[in-house]
């Protein structure tokens, strides 16, 4: 396990989710494992939140964040696929996808919200860092181009757009 997504407080209880492969000690695809408490001491293991699925998401739901709008759960996360071989940088396509839980428990994929840019020869392009201020939704996405780091910034009026 690694990479902690989105600590977020719904419903009277702490959430975090993180990047796990549950099927071995190797790395694989990637999915969202889910964890939540009371009091930041004590954690209960929940179901996996995310897995790989879709044709959007089918080699991994990498990195993300988790905010609560209108008493729903949100998770945004990056949606991987790899083009050619596996583990070849070079080929990748990455979206920023977006699911929703009413309950904290049960996440339904909504589909990808923000797709690659196209005009900019853009490979990584992931890690949505998500925040609401001034009554608009912010994230901020990693991204390389050749070997220039980039930090893209985008705005939305409802997380969906």
């Amino acid at each position: 396990m690694n990479d902690p997504n989105g600590l977020v407080f719904f419903r009277g209880e702490y959430h975090v989710f993180y990047q796990h492969h549950p099927y071995s000690v190797q790395w694989g695809p990637m999915h969202w494992g889910h964890a939540k408490s009371r009091d930041l001491v004590h954690w209960e293991h929940l179901p996996i939140a995310l897995a790989p699925s879709d044709a959007y998401d089918r080699d991994g739901c990498f990195s993300g964040s988790a905010v609560v709008a209108d008493d729903t759960l949100y998770l945004i996360y990056t949606g991987h696929t790899w083009l050619g071989e596996p583990g070849d940088d070079q080929s990748i396509h990455q979206v920023q996808c977006l699911a929703s839980s009413t309950d904290g428990i049960t996440f339904t994929k909504l589909g990808p919200v923000i797709e690659t840019p196209p005009d900019l020869e853009i490979m990584h392009f992931r890690d949505p860092k998500v925040w609401q201020r001034g009554g608009q939704w912010w994230m901020a996405l990693g991204a390389r181009q050749g070997d220039d780091p980039q930090l893209l910034l985008y705005r939305s009026e409802d997380l969906h757009h």
